[in-house]
């Protein structure tokens, strides 16, 4: 029974694998429609909320300013928080909290996930967007999600930035730009 089990946890590990690496060499462009980011960060935290309850996390969502509609591929960006928000629970211990922000500018719209974990030491910031890396037990982490997610916000035309301190918690800011949707990428 324990070898049925642990056959059954590599195949899903394989697949997660697989559908991520997929996901980030798949040459598809981005299906841009108009979007309310308060809803998407909303119907998103909804998708994680069991497991960060498990660890009896709080998640807020706050704003700044209104960023009113915008036009960016939704599904994309739903993958970009579920792949930030799982590592924010992942890294935050019993009773922590996570945030979520959305700063809208004239230019662009800011989602920050900022954790309470337990940070990432400077040796590691140049490696979390390698594939592969992860500071997780072998057999807990594919090293995918962060890598996946850099190659998203890029595609999207953004791009992402860290801050952490180790044994306070990590924040990532994801800079998306306003597109016009009568004007070619």
């Amino acid at each position: 029974e324990k070898a049925i089990d642990k056959i059954s946890s590599a195949v899903k590990r394989a697949r997660t694998i697989t559908h991520q690496l997929l996901g980030s060499v798949r040459k598809q462009e981005p299906l841009v429609a108009e979007v309310d980011l308060d809803e998407l960060v909303t119907e998103t935290l909804q998708l994680v909320h069991k497991e960060a309850a498990n660890k009896e996390i709080r998640i807020s969502q706050t704003r700044e300013g209104d960023p009113g509609p915008i036009w960016i591929d939704p599904n994309q960006v739903r993958q970009v928080l579920i792949n930030l928000l799982t590592n924010a629970i992942h890294a935050t211990g019993n009773q922590g909290a996570i945030e979520v922000r959305i700063e809208a500018g004239q230019e662009s719209t800011t989602l920050i996930v900022s954790d309470t974990g337990k940070g990432i030491p400077k040796e590691n910031m140049e490696k979390i967007f390698e594939p592969f890396f992860s500071d997780k037990p072998p057999g807990e982490g594919t090293g995918l999600g962060l890598f996946v997610t850099r190659q998203i916000v890029e595609k999207l035309g953004g791009r992402i930035e860290v801050s952490s301190r180790v044994g306070v918690g990590t924040n990532m800011k994801v800079i998306l730009p306003h597109r016009d949707p009568l004007k070619p990428n």
